[in-house]
C-alpha cells in the first residue's frame, strides 16, 4: 500500500554561505531555512554574526510564544515588511496597545458570534460550483483564482454585507502591488541593510500602500456617518468598546483593523482551500471518504453549525493540509535583551526566526512528516500534538483571533463542494511550485478538473453509509506504507 506524498520546498543545503541564503530570501524566504535544524532544532548560520537565529524546537518556542512572549515582541523584518502598510492593526500592536484591541475584537470573532454569519460564509462556494458546472460536464477550473475569488466574497459580505459601497478585489489588487516585491525587504532587514535601500518595485509598492490606505479611509469616514443599521462586521468593531477601558476604534484604526483583516483572512483560507483542492485530487479515496461523510451527515440540505461540528474527517482533512503548507510558513520575534535560546547566545535586537513551514514537517515531531495523513488528527491523536509545534494560526497570547472564523469558512465551504463536485487532477500537467510571498500559494495557476456529482443524495435525505477505513493515494508521489 502507497501513501501520498505532496510537494515540498527544499532547506538551504548544510554549510551554505551567505550568497547562497540570499538567493533563497530572494526567490523563496521559506527555502532559505538552513537544513542543519533538522538536528540541532535551534540554529544560527555562521554569517548571521549574532543577528538571527532559526527556532524550531518546542521548548524553546513554548518559551518565545506562550511563556514569555511580552520578551519577544515582532522582530525588525515584520516591522519593514507590514508596518507601513497595516500600521497598528492586531497583527503588529504591542503591549497594552495590542490588548485592549484584542479585548475588543475578542467578542465580535467570538464562534458564537461567527456562527450568525455562517449563511453568508457558504454562499460563495455554492455559487462557484454553480459557475464551474452549468452544462453539467467536467471542466478545468482555475482553483487558485476560484478559492480566491470565493473567500473574498466571504470578506465582502461579512465585513461590508455586500452592499457594494467598497470593492474588495481593488483592496486585494493594491495589496498584491505591495507584497510582489516583498521578499527584498525580507532580505534588507536580515542583513540589516537601512530600510531606505532601493530595491525593484518599491516605487510601485509605495503607491499601493498609500492608495489602499486612503480608499479605506474613505470607506470608514462614510460608513460611521452613516446609518448604523446594517449588521456587519465592520459595524460592530465601529460600535465595539474595550470592555475594561471603554476605548473605541479610530478611523486610522479601523483602517488598519479592516486591512489587516482583508489581507489575513481572505488570502490564508484561499491559499490553504487551494492547497487541498490539490490533495483531493491527487487522493481520490480519500476524497471519497470525505464525501461518504458529507453525505452522511449533511446529504444536500445546506451546511449549518450542527453539521460543522459533526464533519470530523474535512476538519482533519483542513488540519493535515495546514501542516504540510501551513497558509503563514514564517513567523518572526526579536528580542528585546541578550537571551540563551537552544544553547545559541543571542543579543538584544536579534531576530528569532520562526520557520513554521520546517517545524511542521519536522522529523523529530512527526512520524513520517513529509507524508499526508489526516488521521493525525482524528481519534484524539490531535490531543498529543504540541502547541508549539502546530502553528498554522500561532501561539499563545498572540493566536490569530480569526482562527475559528478561518476553521469555520474552511470546513464549509469545502464542504459545500464536495456536495456538489468531485476534483480531478488534469492529465500531464506539471506540478505546483510552492511560493512563499509572506503567505504560502501556488507559484503558478494550479488547474483541476471538476466533474459534477451525480450521487448527490435528496435534500433532507443524508446518506447512511461507511467512510472506508483508510486512505490511499491513487496519483502523485508515493511511498511504501
Amino acid at each position: 500500500m502507497t501513501a501520498f506524498v505532496p510537494v515540498s520546498l527544499d532547506a538551504l543545503p548544510a554549510g551554505a554561505g551567505r550568497l547562497a541564503f540570499v538567493r533563497r530570501i530572494l526567490r523563496n524566504p521559506a527555502s532559505a531555512v538552513p537544513s542543519e535544524i533538522a538536528e540541532s532544532r535551534v540554529y544560527a548560520p555562521s554569517f548571521a554574526k549574532g543577528a538571527f537565529a532559526y527556532v524550531a524546537d518546542a521548548d524553546v518556542l513554548e518559551t518565545v510564544l506562550v511563556e514569555r512572549p511580552g520578551d519577544f515582541p515582532k522582530a525588525t523584518i515584520d516591522e519593514r515588511i507590514l508596518r507601513p502598510i497595516f500600521r497598528d492593526g492586531l497583527l503588529l500592536a504591542e503591549g497594552e496597545d495590542w490588548r485592549w484591541k484584542r479585548r475588543l475584537a475578542a467578542p465580535v470573532f467570538s464562534p458564537a458570534a461567527m456562527r450568525g454569519f455562517l449563511p453568508e460564509i457558504v454562499a460563495p462556494f455554492a455559487a462557484l460550483t454553480g459557475r464551474w458546472t452549468p452544462s453539467g460536464a467536467t471542466v478545468t477550473a482555475d482553483i487558485s483564482d476560484a478559492m480566491k475569488t470565493a473567500t473574498l466574497a466571504v470578506i465582502d459580505r461579512l465585513l461590508f454585507a455586500g452592499r457594494s459601497d467598497i470593492d474588495p478585489e481593488r483592496i486585494k489588487r493594491h495589496v498584491d502591488d505591495y507584497l510582489d516585491p516583498v521578499t527584498w525587504v525580507v532580505a534588507y532587514a536580515m542583513l540589516r541593510l537601512p530600510d531606505w535601500t532601493p530595491f525593484p518595485g518599491r516605487g510601485k509598492l509605495l503607491r499601493a500602500r498609500d492608495a489602499v490606505r486612503a480608499l479605506l479611509a474613505d470607506f470608514v469616514r462614510r460608513r460611521r456617518a452613516g446609518p448604523a443599521d446594517v449588521d456587519d462586521v465592520c459595524n460592530r468593531l465601529l460600535a465595539a468598546a474595550d470592555p475594561q477601558s471603554g476605548r473605541t476604534l479610530t478611523d486610522a484604526d479601523m483602517v488598519d483593523m479592516l486591512l489587516t483583516l482583508i489581507s489575513a483572512g481572505h488570502e490564508t483560507s484561499a491559499n490553504a482551500l487551494t492547497w487541498a483542492v490539490y490533495c483531493l485530487a491527487e487522493m481520490p479515496q480519500t476524497q471519497e471518504r470525505l464525501i461518504a461523510e458529507i453525505d452522511r451527515e449533511v446529504g444536500s440540505d445546506p451546511i449549518d453549525q450542527p453539521a460543522v461540528s459533526r464533519l470530523v474527517a474535512v476538519r482533519a482533512f483542513l488540519l493535515e493540509t495546514m501542516r504540510l503548507f501551513p497558509p503563514a510558513p514564517g513567523l518572526s520575534r526579536r528580542t528585546l535583551r541578550p537571551e540563551t535560546l537552544g544553547g545559541i547566545d543571542l543579543p538584544a535586537g536579534a531576530a528569532v526566526m520562526i520557520p513554521v513551514y520546517a517545524v511542521h514537517r519536522h522529523p523529530h515531531y512527526w512520524e513520517r512528516p513529509q507524508v499526508f495523513d489526516l488521521d493525525r488528527f482524528t481519534e484524539g491523536r490531535e490531543a498529543a500534538i504540541r502547541r508549539t509545534v502546530y502553528l498554522p494560526f500561532g501561539a499563545g497570547p498572540r493566536i490569530c483571533v480569526g482562527g475559528t472564523l478561518a476553521m469555520l469558512e474552511m470546513t464549509a465551504g469545502l464542504a459545500t463542494l464536495l456536495q456538489r463536485v468531485r476534483f480531478l487532477t488534469v492529465p500531464g500537467a506539471a506540478e505546483p511550485q510552492l511560493q512563499h510571498r509572506v503567505t504560502l500559494r501556488p507559484r503558478h495557476r494550479l488547474a483541476a478538473r471538476v466533474e459534477p456529482r451525480r450521487d448527490r443524495p435528496a435534500a433532507g435525505h443524508p446518506l447512511r453509509v461507511n467512510a472506508p477505513a483508510n486512505d490511499v493515494a491513487a496519483a502523485g508521489r508515493r511511498v511504501p506504507e
